[in-house]
């Protein structure tokens, strides 16, 4: 497949499957150092399998399977299959997204953005949640009933509401980075990690606040948290 002709993500990861060839996921990984940037095993895997890489990200790839001059020819196929950011809560639908910070203008810093969405979320979800309890005649004790935990294996699931309730987003353990603190678009009030990374979810929007830990083995959900951001560790 040539890359002008690459129209989806999924079309991507196969094209860089066949650039690897017979290397190991494992020895791209390991060759893809790019002043102190690298890949993991399980993000070149993401991308494989569909994950948009970000710039560095494809840099670092290209470097592993040892074409670093592909980047060029790559990069303009990367921008163009690029998914836009996830739209707030309470769409149509339920589907595999992955984010991608916003670019900066110069105007006005995008984490401050995103904080005044979280505080105008969080009133959202409150009502929204005090409205299913209204319409919930069924449960005696006052609250809206479960949801189904249903998260994708090896990824990372967030609801707007308690219980799995709401449209959710499920997003790649590593989406963005290896080590900086991912915002949410909303405020999560339940979680699952299905992901074989540990998870470390914080109530601030910087990875500040009260943290709670998933671990990546024992994958039992969360039903009521509220948090506005991730790392993973």
């Amino acid at each position: 497949m040539e890359a002008s002709e690459i129209t989806t993500a999924e079309e991507f990861g196969v094209l860089l499957r066949e650039l690897r060839g017979r290397l190991t996921q494992q020895a791209v990984a390991r060759r893809s150092e790019i002043d102190g940037a690298a890949l993991t095993r399980q993000r070149v895997s993401n991308i494989e399998n569909g994950a948009v890489p970000t710039a560095e990200q494809l840099r670092c790839y290209v470097q592993g399977c040892g074409k670093p001059g592909l980047f060029d020819e790559f990069e303009p196929v990367r921008r163009r299959i690029r998914p836009p950011a996830v739209a707030a809560a309470g769409g149509a639908g339920d589907e595999i997204v992955h984010l991608a910070p916003p670019e900066r203008t110069g105007r006005v810093p995008w984490r401050l953005v995103l904080s005044a969405a979280a505080v105008l979320a969080v009133t959202v979800v409150s009502t929204a949640a005090a409205v299913v309890v209204l319409m919930d005649g069924g449960a005696s004790d006052g609250t809206a009933s479960a949801g189904a935990p249903d998260c994708v294996d090896g990824h990372l699931c967030f609801w707007p509401e308690p219980n799995f309730l709401g449209r959710k987003i499920t997003l790649p353990p590593d989406y963005a980075t290896g080590s900086t603190c991912e915002p949410l678009p909303f405020v999560a009030r339940s979680a699952q990690n299905n992901s074989k990374e540990r998870q470390r979810l914080f109530a601030g929007t910087d990875c500040t606040g009260q943290v709670t830990i998933l671990h990546h083995l024992d994958r039992v959900p969360l039903p009521s948290l509220a948090v506005l951001s991730y790392r993973h560790s």
